[in-house]
C-alpha cells in the first residue's frame, strides 16, 4: 500500500503539519505576559480576608476576594494568590 503513496505527499503533509505547530507555540509564548500587579492596591479590607482565607486553606475564597476587590481575572487573580502564600 504504501508503495502507492507518493513520499513527496507525505513530506508535504508534514511539513503544513509542524507549521502550524510551529505558529501556535510562538502565539501562545506571545500571549503570555509577564503579570504587572502592585499588591498595594488592594484595599487592606480584602488583604485581610485573603489573609484569612489563605490561613485556613481556602484558596478559591481568597481568589473570589481578590477579583471582586481589583476586577482581575482568574487566571492573574490565581497567579497572585499563588504568590501570596
Amino acid at each position: 500500500m504504501l508503495e502507492n503513496i507518493d513520499w513527496w505527499m507525505i513530506m508535504w503533509t508534514a511539513a503544513v503539519f509542524m507549521s502550524g505547530y510551529l505558529i501556535g507555540s510562538r502565539k501562545r509564548a506571545e500571549l503570555q505576559e509577564p503579570l504587572d500587579f502592585d499588591l498595594a492596591s488592594i484595599s487592606p479590607t480584602a488583604r485581610a480576608q485573603i489573609e484569612q482565607s489563605l490561613q485556613n486553606g481556602h484558596t478559591i475564597e481568597a481568589i473570589r476576594t481578590l477579583r471582586q476587590d481589583t476586577g482581575l481575572g482568574l487566571k492573574d487573580a490565581k497567579t497572585v494568590i499563588d504568590g501570596m502564600r
